[in-house]
């Protein structure tokens, strides 16, 4: 070879050789945006062949396996598929069956047999036997019984029944016990008490014996207020019950004068209805009023 670079190869080697960076390089840029795109495309067809490639035959049919996956149009009578439902496949996906059997019911007692099963989807189920019910019965909490009610007292003429807390209120008015200004008890006011002696003695708790008047002063020799004259009164009915064998534990005897009026003192209606004896029955353990 010539040192001076002349030779057969001169111009190959050193005349806008492959290598020569002086060419302009834009008329092949287009090459590579091509061969970049078919490599794309080479890529998208390969990855949808393998992805839909195995749909395209029935890998249930052993004799389709050695043919194509592309689907061929023949002119031979396809035999109809069993009525029996079986498992269908669509690719490689299960394809549950059409026709569900209905599952066995649920069983309330025992075991979960199988055999059992597969013979109650056609057999009608049988009820499972009750069991016994138990022999006794544990109470929760060991309440006391509750004390059974008084009955009310009964509906006499003449006597007023009022409930009140824990009790009742008989109320009763003087001229039905008393003659004016008088404190012993009439035959009739006898008469009338010994008609609530059943009610009173059916009753357990405090019987308290109120008397009551009007506003009208009283000055005798006898009572000097109308403090001693309805604590004389109250007394009065208070012995009555006692003969009668009322338990005197019991009893009371309560004065109040003319300090818990009904009505008006001014009208003689009013004064009338002041003057009463009232029986106040309260339980046992409650307090007196």
């Amino acid at each position: 070879m010539a040192a001076g670079g002349e030779g057969p190869f001169a111009d190959l080697l050193f005349d806008e050789g492959p290598f020569d960076t002086t060419r302009d390089g834009e008329s092949d840029s287009w090459l590579m945006s091509y061969l970049d795109m078919l490599m794309l495309l080479i890529t998208f067809f390969v990855l949808m062949l393998a992805l839909y490639g195995g749909q395209l035959m029935d890998r249930s049919d052993p004799a389709a396996a050695s043919t194509t996956a592309l689907p061929v149009i023949t002119s031979a009578i396809v035999a109809p598929k069993p009525t029996t439902p079986a498992i269908e496949t669509f690719g490689e996906f299960y394809r549950p069956p059409r026709q569900l059997r209905p599952a066995p019911p649920a069983l309330s007692v025992g075991f979960y047999d199988p055999q059992h099963a597969r013979q109650s989807a056609t057999e009608p189920v049988t009820p499972a036997p009750r069991l016994p019910a138990l022999a006794f019965n544990v109470p929760l909490f060991a309440l006391p019984k509750p004390a059974p009610a008084a009955p009310p007292p009964p509906q006499i003429d003449g006597v007023e029944v009022t409930a009140i807390p824990h009790g009742y209120n008989l109320r009763i008015q003087d001229h039905l016990l008393f003659d004016s200004s008088a404190v012993a008890l009439t035959d009739r006011g006898r008469a009338l008490i010994s008609r609530l002696i059943p009610t009173l003695e059916g009753f357990d708790g405090t019987i308290s014996v109120e008397g009551h008047t009007d506003s009208v002063p009283i000055s005798t020799a006898r009572f000097a207020s109308n403090w001693e004259l309805s604590a004389a009164r109250a007394s009065a009915v208070v012995r009555v019950l006692r003969l009668a064998g009322i338990d005197g534990d019991r009893l009371r005897a309560i004065g109040y004068a003319s300090t818990h009026p009904l009505a008006d003192n001014d009208t003689p209606a009013g004064r009338a209805s002041n003057r009463r004896v009232e029986l106040v029955l309260q339980e046992s353990g409650t307090g007196e009023r």
